[in-house]
């Protein structure tokens, strides 16, 4: 820019500012004012010593500062330097660093009205034209706005104190951008308008009058709005019903999302009437209304401001009510004015503005800060039209800083709002040490992501679920979007902003045409709220995960999209604690859909590559294991949640069902022929990797396994210690009906059959079982949690370092385990009952370890998962069970004949299961009953604290087995310490 437009620009500037502080002689003190001189002299010391480039943002950003306290007194002489800022900021512009400015500039200016017609356009000066052209434009701008000056008032100093009271200029013959022509050929035309703004002050003075209030104390505003009789009844009234116009409007376009909001609406409504009493109500004069909705709305914007640059003095509490107070004004206007609606909307808007500025950094109000989010962009996009929108352009800016917090906190690749401000993704390319503004983090990382396809669902998803679901709201969405003039900090040209644009519209109408496509047939993960329209979350819900049917289409678009459409449906799993679900097409089943833990689910598809396509037979696993790009996070404790999907797992004329099912109601006589094809076909291939290792027994087992232990592949994270501390969870305290849980320290389960629930099993009826080995104090002491009970030393030493049965020092075979075979993990399906074909499912769990485990997990779950035993069924369950123990009777227990049906069932697969085991022992190393005795133990304890079982009795039964087992390791030990 040319030397002499900044100098002229300077001396315009520097005569705003003595007027200003002649005028007003505390602005001499205000923090603003002082940049505003400092910047000012910086630039003439500058100019004094001939720099070769001058920036003008000192100068722009002056222009602009004091400008806003002309627009109280003089119109003309604001608009000329707001102009003058336009220019300046546009000068230097060429990375978007400065458009937010401008944005705020000519947001200023459309407050002061249209500039009256009557002058053409000056023309644009050609390349080369001269500085003298420039010099004389910029002259004679200055000699516009500038009054008479004694020669000793030309000194950069501004003085402290007045002597006189200067008059406000009030016309003006040229518009401050014509000084813009410097350097080269830049057009000398309005940047507000399109237009000149010649003769604009005593016009725009008369006829804007009302609006050129600058922002005033709030206190001072009460005592304007106080001038006339107090009538605290019509606060009261009106505050009544903009709280039913703020609740419909929530319910209408974000009724899930603001429900977390309405406590704190509630409570600052509650609140409002007694921060305006004794207000009066000027009921019959609109012009008095309309006047104090923008004084509230204009000392909001500037209170709001200095809180979100970290002003401490502001408080939040109270300037939301401001806002309220604020819309509370505007909903008085529409009484008069029934098409100013939007202004009500737009205060409300600012309202949760100020909630998103207030917890956009903090980490424990994740959820919060994406409910305000999501609320606001619904809200605008539902009630706002374009028109509308242009008219309170700030709010265009409120809606992308929300997105943008949506995306970075929400999206794909979700940042704690506590670092936030570090995400790389929206780090300014050239300040390391700041984030670019964040009216454009949502542009910026769409951009960045749409070369990222793996976040391309989860994006879609996203952004329909801040459109409400509907195509329109997207295009309106994404033209909001990209709307904005151009980035702070990013080099991305127009067209690249059009792809962009183009390129989300057409990921987001391709996810919406698919989602359209999906139906849920049932669903036992969906919480009460999840049937709205708007619901894309996760939550847990009585300690287990809810998916809402919305979520549960998006992610089934994804993975599972049948060209005639998908259906999915859980009722086949309804009993998991991991949301699960059959999909079917128009030809019959295609896949399971499983939505878990990220960690899991990466885990469950590389463990499927590894053991389950490289070693299991195609006829009894799917053929395609496929992992989600779409990312959700559980709103109750911020995990990160993703969508696996196993297709081609059935014929189309299978009909599923579990082999838990399928147990209840097979013939007896094929129980045992399916359960040999379990082991020695459908996991065969594993059984077949057998190999003998040495090493810690406990180790295997997250009941028995150290918390010193090292990590495993198997169960990362768990071990004895986060068991136990399961079973003392306030679910557990309720079923076992004992305070505190179930407590380990005590060696008999005497202590606990007395004081809980579980002495009313009918297995307490046997008086021995009070002096029954407490399952939960040798798992304890095992792991070595706590010191061991004294006398116990000699028991624990052969238990854990006896050269023969010690587990510390155990051989024992590995292979292959899946880590989690239960009966709903083994599908049985076809049109034969007797032979069903077999699919084997979820490998989130498998790995190479003990041979033993898969057969002890599956028996565990037979006895606690396949029927609610009675009385008489319970009895000998126990009956059996514990007679099949020891010895040979383990691998070679005699079924009874008279046994109830249900119970042969159970002791049919039990039996076979045990047999194979003993199979597979190689011929110098058979498998001694210890090792099965540990891998039992450590199988059933966790399923008495489950949360899917059919009754209380099924919690109870495997504790108690669990105690047997228990009370058997206890009395072998002290009998082979005995015998030494």
């Amino acid at each position: 820019m040319a030397t002499e437009i900044l100098q002229h620009s300077a001396e315009t500037l520097e005569t705003a500012l003595y007027d200003a502080i002649q005028a007003v002689p505390s602005l001499e003190r205000d923090t603003r004012f002082r940049k505003a001189r400092e910047g000012l002299m910086k630039t003439q010391e500058q100019l004094a010593k001939g720099y070769q480039h001058i920036p003008g943002y000192f100068l722009a950003n002056g222009a602009s500062t004091v400008a806003e306290h002309y627009m109280q007194r003089d119109g003309a002489r604001a608009r000329v330097l707001l102009e003058l800022a336009v220019h300046l900021f546009e000068s230097e512009n060429d990375d978007g660093r400065y458009t937010p400015s401008i944005e705020n500039c000519r947001g200023r200016l459309d407050q002061l009205g249209p500039a009256p017609a009557g002058r053409q356009p000056e023309p644009v000066l050609p390349s080369g034209a001269g500085d003298a052209a420039a010099t004389a434009a910029a002259s004679a701008a200055v000699a516009a706005v500038t009054p008479p000056r004694s020669p000793e008032q030309t000194t950069p100093a501004i003085p402290a104190a007045p002597t006189t009271e200067t008059a406000p200029t009030t016309q003006t013959t040229a518009s401050a951008t014509d000084v813009a022509a410097g350097g080269g050929g830049v057009a000398a035309v309005s940047v507000a308008t399109g237009g000149d703004t010649a003769a604009a002050g005593a016009v725009a003075a008369s006829r804007f009058a009302t609006q050129l209030n600058a922002t005033r104390d709030w206190d001072a505003l009460l005592d304007d709005w106080r001038t006339g009789d107090p009538d605290e009844t019509a606060v009261r009234q009106l505050v009544g019903e903009l709280g039913v116009r703020i609740t419909e409007l929530l319910r209408t376009h974000a009724s899930v999302s603001s429900e977390s909001l309405l406590p704190i609406i509630e409570e600052d409504l509650r609140q409002l009437p007694g921060h305006l009493a004794p207000v009066s109500v000027p009921g019959d004069d609109a012009q008095a209304l309309h006047q104090r909705a923008k004084d509230a709305r204009s000392t909001c914007r500037s209170e709001m401001l200095a809180y979100a640059k970290g002003g401490t003095v502001v408080d939040v509490d109270v300037l939301r009510r401001h806002w309220l107070a604020s819309a509370l004004w505007n909903y008085a206007v529409e009484g008069h004015w029934h098409s100013s609606g939007y202004q009500t909307l737009a205060d409300l808007l600012g309202y949760l503005q100020l909630i998103q500025i207030s917890y956009r950094y903090h980490a424990a109000k994740r959820e919060l800060l994406l409910d305000v989010t999501e609320t606001a962009v619904l809200l605008a996009l539902g009630e706002l039209r374009d028109t509308e929108l242009n008219r309170v352009p700030h709010v265009s800016g409120w809606l992308r800083h929300a997105v943008g917090i949506h995306l970075l906190v929400g999206g794909p690749d979700p940042t704690a709002p506590n670092e936030l401000r570090f995400n790389e993704l929206i780090q300014d390319p050239k300040f390391a040490d700041r984030h670019i503004y964040a009216e454009y983090w949502a542009t910026r990382v769409l951009n960045r992501w749409t070369e990222e396809t793996q976040h391309r669902s989860s994006v879609a998803l996203t952004l329909l679920k801040l459109s409400g679901w509907k195509a329109d709201r997207l295009d309106r969405l994404l033209d909001l979007l990209y709307s904005s003039t151009g980035y702070y900090g990013d080099s991305g040209t127009a067209e690249e902003r059009q792809e962009a644009l183009a390129f989300w519209r057409k990921a987001g109408m391709d996810m919406l045409a698919t989602i359209r496509m999906v139906r849920v047939a049932r669903n036992p993960w969906e919480t009460g709220a999840a049937t709205a329209a708007g619901f894309l979350s996760m939550g847990d819900q009585d300690a287990s995960v809810q998916v809402s049917n919305r979520l549960l289409q998006g992610i089934a678009a994804e993975l599972a999209p049948g060209p005639q459409g998908t259906m999915v449906q859980g009722a086949l799993f309804a009993g998991r604690s991991v949301p699960t679900f059959l999909a079917l097409d128009s030809f019959g089943p295609v896949g399971v859909l499983k939505i878990d833990e990220v960690a899991k689910v990466r885990r469950e598809k590389e463990n499927f590559d590894r053991f389950a396509e490289a070693y299991l037979r195609p006829v009894y696993r799917a053929s395609k294991c496929v992992v989600g790009s779409t990312t959700i996070a559980n709103s109750s404790n911020g995990d990160l949640y993703q969508g696996i999907f196993t297709s081609y797992v059935f014929r189309h004329r299978d009909e599923p069902k579990t082999l838990r099912d399928w147990v209840r109601t097979a013939d007896p006589e094929a129980l045992q022929p399916v359960v040999e094809e379990v082991f020695m076909d459908a996991l065969g291939p594993w059984l077949s990797q057998a190999q003998r290792t040495i090493g810690d027994l406990r180790g295997e087992y997250p009941a028995l396994r150290p918390a010193a232990f090292e990590l495993t592949s198997y169960a990362p994270g768990k071990n004895a210690e986060s068991e136990l501390e399961h079973f003392r969870l306030p679910e557990v305290a309720d079923i076992f009906g004992i305070d505190g849980g179930l407590p380990w320290r005590y060696r008999r389960l005497g202590y606990l059959l007395e004081n809980s629930a579980l002495g009313k099993s009918p297995f307490a009826a046997d008086p021995d079982y009070g002096s029954v080995t407490n399952p939960l104090w040798l798992v304890a002491h095992m792991a070595e949690i706590g010191e061991w009970d004294a006398g116990t030393d000699t028991l624990f030493e052969q238990l854990l370092y006896d050269q023969q049965y010690g587990v510390t020092t155990a051989s024992y075979l590995t292979c292959v385990c899946h880590g989690d075979l239960h009966g709903e993990n083994v599908l049985a399906s076809g049109p034969d009952g007797r032979r069903p074909d077999l699919y084997v499912i979820d490998f989130e769990t498998t790995h190479q370890g003990h041979i033993c485990k898969d057969f002890a997990r599956l028996e565990s779950a037979l006895w606690s998962r396949t029927f609610s035993w009675n009385h008489d069924q319970l009895l000998q369950v126990r009956s059996w069970f514990v007679g099949a123990l020891r010895g040979t009777a383990m691998w070679e227990s005699a079924i009874p004949e008279d046994v109830d049906p249900d119970v042969r069932r159970v002791l049919l697969c039990v039996a076979k299961l045990r047999a194979i085991l003993k199979g597979c022992e190689q011929k110098n190393w058979p498998f001694g009953e210890a090792e099965y005795q540990w891998a039992l133990l450590a199988s059933l304890l966790p399923f008495a604290r489950y949360r899917d079982h059919d009754s209380q009795v099924n919690r109870h039964l495997p504790f108690l087995l669990a105690a047997d087992v228990a009370d058997v390791l206890v009395e072998r030990a002290e009998g082979a310490a005995a015998a030494r």
